[in-house]
């Protein structure tokens, strides 16, 4: 059995022609995606570590615009996906 997960990155770290389409909210102290219907930094991410030794320091803050600790999470397309587009 393969676990297999999506290529996943802030969407400002990937140049446009690179961004696939937007599957969440990527908090960029721990690295986990939550989805984009979750109000706030909390419960199970979409994606991210499966054991996590301690809790983020942003754990119950609600995904509010303008913040520096999360940006949108986009999938990463590769060369050639990014053409077909």
């Amino acid at each position: 059995m393969v676990y297999r997960a999506p290529r996943v990155a802030p969407a400002s770290g990937l140049p446009a022609e690179r961004r696939g389409k937007a599957v969440g909210r990527f908090c960029l102290t721990c690295g986990n995606v939550y989805p984009l219907y979750a109000p706030a930094h909390k419960g199970k991410p979409i994606y991210g570590k499966d054991h996590v030794a301690s809790t983020c320091t942003h754990e119950g803050e609600e995904f509010s615009e303008g913040v520096a600790w999360w940006k949108p999470a986009v999938e990463v397309c590769n060369e050639d996906e990014s053409t077909k587009a």
